[in-house]
């Protein structure tokens, strides 16, 4: 069984185990007999265990699942320098907040496709070559963090160009499949490079987007100096660094690879890309030998809701806890 708190574990157990001692002293400190208090006692401890189950989240393992297979690899190159923790997505998140809400979409809408993952910083590094298993690609963007300032060299788009090559030629090896790209940036380059063309790619890039976020009026930077937090300093000006989006360089590159470019400001507004992805592939159901997770947590949340209109009963109705 797998697990995704939705509160830690160290808020939870406490807070859980402080009600249930004092629902404890409640019950015994009444007058009932003690075939009342054993009957109180239960059904109390059954509702905090079923409300500690409900904030795990847990899923289950299934096995050779039948699962509805697409046609289709679909290819996440991720730009992973400090500009992308900048604070100008959303409602003050950062770019790469809204970097990960959207690919987990895309992940959920374009399931039984292949997925792989491509970041880079100083370097291009794929974390998840492709792969049917969607849940081992959300994993590993959870394992992207945000570089030190003293690792991080600047920005350079050309960096990932070799790793995309070889996993997009990969892939148009394979028999009747479809190659979707997205590329994921907010077009900086610092390191004074000049982009390179990505022309040559696009012979094996079927369809997909370059994905820009961030704004104009750009955003800073925190930075964890070890004891506090504090914004990324711009050495020449003496004050807090901005990173500043780009669009021309990534629509350079959404026109290389013959390919849609999009500021995108919700994971929501790539739903009609995936929609058009879906629509142009072929599907077919296949037993599969591979491991998926079913979420169990409906069958926790139903026992508590029936436990809790059961005390709502016994409140209302008979007068008592």
């Amino acid at each position: 069984m797998m697990t995704n708190p939705v509160l830690s574990n160290y808020i939870v157990v406490p807070v859980l185990s402080l009600i249930l001692i004092l629902l404890l002293i409640t019950v015994f400190r009444r007058s009932d007999k003690v075939w009342s208090k054993v009957l109180s006692v239960l059904r109390i401890t059954a509702i905090l265990a079923l409300a500690f189950f409900l904030n795990l989240r847990p899923s289950v393992k299934r096995y050779n699942a039948e699962i509805e297979l697409k046609n289709i690899d679909v290819l996440f190159v991720v730009d992973t320098t400090i500009s992308m923790w900048a604070e100008d997505y959303g409602s003050k998140q950062t770019r790469m907040e809204g970097v990960q809400e959207t690919c987990d979409y895309l992940l959920k809408e374009l399931a039984g496709s292949n997925f792989a993952l491509i970041r880079f910083d100083n370097r291009g590094q794929i974390l998840a070559p492709f792969t049917q298993d969607a849940r081992s690609v959300s994993d590993a963007f959870s394992t992207i963090k945000q570089p030190d300032t003293y690792y991080a060299k600047g920005s350079n788009l050309n960096v990932p160009y070799e790793e995309m090559k070889e996993l997009l030629i990969s892939s148009s090896k394979k028999e009747d499949r479809k190659t979707v790209v997205f590329f994921i940036s907010d077009g900086e380059i610092t390191d004074n490079s000049q982009l390179q063309s990505y022309s040559e790619l696009e012979q094996y890039v079927d369809g997909g987007a370059v994905l820009c976020f961030g704004t104009k009026e750009g955003g800073k930077m925190q930075a964890d100096n070890g004891y506090s937090r504090k914004y990324v300093q711009d050495k020449e000006k003496s004050e807090d660094a901005v990173s500043v989006i780009n669009e021309d360089n990534l629509r350079k590159i959404a026109s290389d690879l013959q390919v849609e470019y999009m500021n995108v400001r919700s994971a929501t507004e790539v739903g009609y890309m995936a929609d058009a992805i879906k629509s142009g592939s072929s599907i077919r159901m296949e037993e599969a030998e591979m491991i998926t997770y079913e979420d169990v947590t409906f069958y926790f949340g139903a026992a508590l809701a029936a436990f809790l209109i059961w005390e709502l009963i016994s409140i209302v109705l008979l007068r008592r806890l």
